[in-house]
């Protein structure tokens, strides 16, 4: 990354400071990490961040809530999800986010403790508005998100970070979710007899009167 762009993600993310203490911080990580500007992940961003006031919780630094993003793959503005991972702490490696892949920019969060959960969505004028800018007709030309110049997207971020919640969110009543029976962790390793390399334990399968890892066994499951 290069010093300059460092500089302005740095200077963006100042913009969250009204959301409350350290929020600028984690903005700035959000871009770090999704590395340019879009529609997308700030609107992701603002709906994570609003769903934890909601359910009057903190980013998740275990493995207690999970997101349940209904973006998905093969759509623009998927983006929203690294928005929801980074403002949430429900990340990737820890298992608790999903893509539902309805197509639609909302997400819920739930607790697993008590099954509390609440979904924000994105109104419908913010979706569009986002779709009708300058950035997303660049996009439908094929430039990459991080060439489109930037006057075309960096006042819609800056306002999507700093608008009232209720001007382009709208939250639900905090419900129930039931949450699906799920595997316990394995904090145990194994090695596979053909190819050597290590592997969970809980991913170990036989073949051939061998203790083989998933790719080698052929089973994929």
């Amino acid at each position: 990354m290069k010093k300059e762009e460092l500089e302005l993600f740095q200077e963006i993310a100042a913009n969250a400071t009204h959301l409350g203490e350290f929020w600028d911080k984690v903005l700035e990580s959000a871009l770090i990490v999704h590395g340019h500007l879009c529609g997308a992940m700030p609107l992701g961003f603002r709906a994570g961040r609003l769903a934890l006031k909601a359910l009057g919780a903190d980013r998740e630094p275990n493995m207690s809530k999970i997101a349940l993003v209904e973006t998905g793959v093969a759509h623009a503005a998927g983006c929203f999800a690294d928005g929801v991972q980074l403002a949430t702490g429900c990340t990737y490696g820890k298992n608790l986010i999903q893509k539902l892949d309805y197509g639609k920019w909302a997400v819920t969060i739930a607790i697993k403790k008590d099954g509390r959960a609440v979904r924000v969505r994105v109104k419908n004028e913010a979706v569009e508005a986002m779709f009708a800018g300058k950035f997303m007709d660049h996009r439908r030309k094929g430039i990459p998100p991080a060439e489109v110049p930037r006057e075309f997207i960096l006042d819609g971020f800056k306002k999507t970070i700093t608008r009232p919640d209720e001007e382009f969110l709208e939250v639900s009543e905090i419900f129930t979710y039931t949450f699906p029976p799920a595997p316990k962790p394995s904090f145990n390793i194994g090695k596979c007899e053909i190819c050597g390399e290590r592997v969970a334990e809980n991913k170990l399968r036989v073949k051939d009167g061998k203790t083989v890892c998933l790719p080698c066994s052929e089973y994929m499951k």
